[in-house]
């Protein structure tokens, strides 16, 4: 019961239900003018019969003139605000044919870009950060050219993000919550002087009593504790009072960007990542929320298949800018950077290299660098690609990269769930198949359950770790984090988690095809799914 308690509440707040009950409004209006108008204005004597049209239609045109100059305001902010013709043309269509319910919708999820509080304390963050990166400039660029092949991936995340890669460090690579939580709550109590945390979920439920227990007893030592959750994202399963309750034991917690009912472009700026940074000395970041079915502690969707690394060396800095930009929008102020970044970092022998990375909707790059970044990956690739999502519902770039990698002879192997936690989404994730399939696509289906893992390897030797799904939250609208590594040690643990997966996988056969109705109604939510 608690559970599906929670499944409401999110679903309360979902982009779709915002839809639905937008159309409902957009009907309700049509049946109102079309069957009750004329009695009301009899009863209210407004009008003296039946045939007084002329009040009627003052009233009716008087209505529809208000609705049509909202829209007709929203239409011109939409041909000249929105570039990209992806995300125009549904909001022209939608307001072609249903102008109340799009000029509603466009004024609640329309705007990408942060609003403008939020964008001055994001410029003054990079200002104060960058100094410290802009001091090797000239050995990054040097490091940068050790890279070979890889070199314009690395290069355009450098360049959009201004974080750097780095070498000499060590990253492990946890394949499954199992191995992922005992490690973290081993790490945690190892703590001297901060603990910084980042979760779009946290559940009330085991992992967190046992986390939250470690917290206490740092806090008591001494330890500075902040934590990030998205607001939204805990909608139902952790208590709205939770950082007063925390405050009191030492511990500061904050809500990324409180849910108000409002019409404000926030509700869709949600932060997604996940990040846990234990003082210098180690930080994990994934796809892993705090949650009791990443550990398989409970199952929901059969067994729930996720991955996290652990990073340890100066790539920590990464992770550092990362979390405290979200934490600075949180306190309204900007943090001292100088005492975190200016830390000297043991060197590791280990070869490779490793790029933590921040990705946030427009306002703070004005770049997809996600979806840059994976197609980059794809066009790095001449033999093989491994992509694990747990939702298809990309940008048209995105997804014509992964066709085109297929056509020109690079074998691509797309895994998917088994079992779906959105039935809808799952759909039209399925609309695809045939696209894809018709380019050689191999694509399978993770048969034990739900892998919610965002993990990609290319020929081998290029991998990312991250929050980023393949849908449009995460690539337009979302604050995202993920880790980009070349020829590192933990590549071949990746690789093996891979073909493990695949080998308990059922691969889609290539004459796979849709029935008509689930053909029609995929093409209804691909027409509102890059609005939402």
């Amino acid at each position: 019961m608690k559970r599906k308690i929670r499944k409401f509440f999110r679903n309360l707040m979902s982009g779709f239900f915002v839809f639905i009950l937008l159309l409902l409004a957009q009907i309700a209006i049509f049946v109102f003018f079309q069957f009750f108008l004329d009695d009301i204005l009899l009863n209210a004597g407004v009008i003296q019969s039946e045939f007084d049209f002329f009040i009627r239609l003052l009233i009716y045109v008087g209505v529809h003139l208000i609705e049509y100059t909202i829209a007709t305001l929203i239409f011109f902010k939409i041909i000249s605000k929105i570039e990209d013709p992806e995300f125009k043309i549904p909001w022209i269509v939608g307001m072609l044919l249903l102008p109340l319910l799009f000029s509603v919708l466009f004024l609640i999820f329309g705007n990408p870009r942060l609003k403008k509080k939020d964008r001055i304390i994001v410029k003054a963050t990079r200002k104060a950060y960058r100094y410290h990166f802009m001091m090797d400039d000239e050995k990054q660029e040097e490091l940068l050219g050790e890279l070979g092949h890889a070199y314009g991936t690395f290069k355009y995340v450098n360049t959009v993000t201004r974080v750097g890669a780095h070498k000499n460090n060590r990253v492990t690579y946890y394949k499954t919550g199992e191995e992922f939580f005992p490690v973290l709550m081993e790490s945690l109590k190892l703590a001297k002087e901060f603990i910084f945390i980042e979760f779009f979920i946290i559940d009330d439920g085991k992992l967190w009593t046992e986390v939250l227990n470690i917290l206490e007893a740092k806090a008591k030592e001494g330890v500075k504790i902040r934590i990030i959750y998205d607001d939204m994202g805990c909608s139902g399963t952790i208590s709205p009072k939770t950082p007063k309750i925390l405050k009191k034991r030492g511990i500061y917690a904050f809500k990324f960007h409180p849910f108000r009912p409002i019409l404000s472009g926030v509700y869709n700026n949600r932060d997604h990542r996940k990040i846990v940074i234990i003082d210098h000395q180690m930080a994990f970041t994934g796809g892993m929320n705090l949650a009791d079915e990443y550990g398989n502690y409970i199952e929901r969707f059969g067994y729930w298949k996720d991955t996290m690394v652990k990073i340890e060396g100066s790539a920590i800095n990464n992770l550092l800018v990362t979390f405290l930009q979200n934490y600075n929008l949180c306190i309204d102020n900007v943090s001292d950077y100088n005492s975190y970044l200016a830390y000297e970092y043991p060197k590791y022998e280990d070869e490779g290299y490793v790029m933590p990375f921040g990705d946030g909707p427009g306002g703070i790059d004005d770049h997809l660098i996600g979806e840059q970044t994976y197609i980059n990956m794809l066009n790095y690739a001449t033999k093989e690609v491994y992509i694990s999502t747990p939702y298809l519902v990309p940008t048209y770039p995105l997804l014509d990269a992964i066709r085109n990698a297929s056509l020109r002879g690079v074998r691509v192997n797309l895994i998917l769930p088994g079992i779906p936690d959105k039935k809808a989404v799952y759909l039209v994730a399925k609309s695809h198949f045939r696209f894809l399939l018709d380019a050689g696509v191999h694509i399978y289906i993770y048969k034990p359950g739900f892998n919610h893992m965002k993990t990609m390897l290319s020929d081998d030797e290029l991998a990312f770790v991250g929050t980023i799904n393949y849908d449009f939250r995460s690539l337009v609208h979302h604050f995202e984090c993920g880790t980009l590594l070349f020829k590192n040690p933990c590549l071949k643990d990746i690789k093996e988690d891979f073909l493990q997966m695949i080998s308990v996988s059922e691969e889609v056969p290539e004459d796979f095809k849709l029935g008509l109705f689930k053909r029609i109604f995929c093409s209804i939510v691909k027409l509102i799914s890059t609005l939402l």
